[in-house]
Parts: structure tokens; sequence; C-alpha cells
């Protein structure tokens, strides 16, 4: 029977399903690849078996169930954020049906669908020798080499496709700087911005997506109605601000304190008077 491949894009009702798949392919990669104790984000990536972290893909970005006729067998999470740029983030196929075929026609499905990208990158993890040689047989160049490989693959100009006459590739802008200048609605990755400096600006509605913000300082600054999904705040500090109305969820709160007071107390004395 010829087989037919379908994307599907991804709702709150595939939560669970894709979550259980996810966790299953990551977990037996994991297994193949890495000694006990050793994590590669590539192998593993973030919240790959977090039913939290499928829903906020699926509610902020490009997210795919890939199903074989009616059979979900894999799912792809795309990033969009240039014109005519998208990464992979991940894709992943159910274990027992790799070397099939479903990886390489889904990545041209994808790409179909995304006709007006020309730029595609994606990383996996070096360790993992057999996706070279998958990534390249569909057309991606290995662009660079550390523990990690990244692959992009740089398409002709389709005829839908509109150039944005402001859009920067492969620059080097080290140590310039921008006064008094009008950029609504910018867009910025795959970038190297350590030590950017921004004050006295207008920043609503920002968007950070895979950024590391390790060692930032954010003071004076308004980021009210602001939602953080998958943070890493650990070693953080909030001096002297407006905290009220602030909600935490699902958090891992282990050595959090409040002038000095532990929040694991607290709760544990909460628990303990109201019980």
């Amino acid at each position: 029977m010829e087989q037919s491949i379908r994307l599907v894009k991804a709702d709150e009702s595939m939560v669970k399903e894709l979550t259980a798949l996810s966790s299953e392919v990551f977990n037996r990669e994991a297994a193949r690849w890495l000694t006990d104790g050793e994590e590669d984000a590539n192998i593993q990536p973030p919240g790959y078996d977090s039913e939290d972290m499928m829903t906020y893909m699926i509610t902020h970005l490009d997210t795919y169930g890939i199903y074989e006729d009616e059979v979900l067998v894999g799912g792809a999470v795309l990033t969009i954020p240039a014109s005519g740029y998208a990464r992979i983030d991940r894709i992943f196929i159910d274990p027992e049906l790799q070397g099939k075929g479903i990886g390489k026609e889904a990545i041209r499905l994808i790409e179909n669908n995304y006709s007006k990208v020309t730029r595609w990158q994606l990383e996996t993890s070096a360790k993992q020798t057999g996706n070279r040689y998958f990534y390249e047989s569909v057309g991606y160049e290995c662009v660079w080499e550390t523990e990690e490989l990244m692959f992009e693959k740089k398409s002709s100009v389709s005829d839908t496709y509109v150039k944005n006459d402001m859009q920067r590739q492969d620059q080097d802008y080290t140590g310039a700087e921008l006064i008094s200048i009008q950029a609504t609605d910018v867009k910025v990755t795959d970038a190297n911005i350590r030590s950017l400096n921004i004050s006295n600006a207008a920043m609503q509605q920002t968007k950070l997506q895979n950024v590391n913000l390790s060692d930032s300082i954010i003071a004076d600054s308004t980021v009210q109605n602001a939602t953080f999904w998958f943070a890493d705040l650990s070693r953080s500090v909030f001096k002297t601000s407006d905290m009220s109305g602030v909600a935490l969820e699902n958090c891992n709160i282990s050595g959090m304190t409040i002038d000095g007071i532990s929040i694991e107390e607290l709760i544990k004395a909460y628990k303990n008077e109201n019980d």
C-alpha cells in the first residue's frame, strides 16, 4: 500500500498524544546516545516530556502532528521569526517507524507548506551520527560543528516571495550605536547580541523566545502582564519591585525566599494550618 503522510496543525486536543510520543522518542534517543547523568539539549530538548511545554509550543509556535493515514507517527515544531526564514526546532518520528521515509516526506511537506521561506535552519547533536546523513539527504548543509551540528538549506526565491527591503542577513554590527531610531516590529533571530544595552526604549509586546539572558540586568523597567513560559530564573534577585498579582504555576521554588523567608516553609506552614 502506498504511504500516505500528512501534516496536521496541532491544537490543544493533541497535547497528550504528542507529548507521549515526544517523550518516547527522545527517551529512546537518550538511552542510545547518552551515558547516565549526561545531558544534551538536542537529544532531550527542554520540556520534551511536558504537556505544559507542548501546550506552549502549540499556542506560540508552528506545531504539527505527522500522520500516516489516521495514525499519529511524529511531530514537528517550527519557529518562523522573520520573513523568508524558518527553523525546524524539533522533529520526531515514532522509533518503530524510523527509516521508512516518513521523516523525509515530513520535511518535504513542511517546506512545501512554507514556500516563501528561502532559508531553513536546524540543529542536532553531533553524537547522533545518523542525523548528519539524514539531513544532508534532504538538501541541508552542515555550516558549523561543535558538540552540536548546525544545518542550513537555502532555496531559490519563489514567485510568491515578497522581499523585505529592510531585511539584513549575515551582517556584523559589533559596536554599533543606534540613537533616536524608529524600530517598530523589528525581528532579530540567530544573533549574537551579548552585552546588548537598551535604555529609554518602548518595548511593549516584546517576544523573547529561546534566548539566554544570564547575568542580565532589568532595572527601572515596566514588565506588566508579562508571561514567562519555561524560563530559568534560578538565582535571580528582584529588588524593590512591584510584584502585586504575580502568579506562579507549576514552578520549581526550591530555595526561593521573600525577604529571607523560605517560600517552601511558608507553604508548609500554610498547609499545616489549614489541615
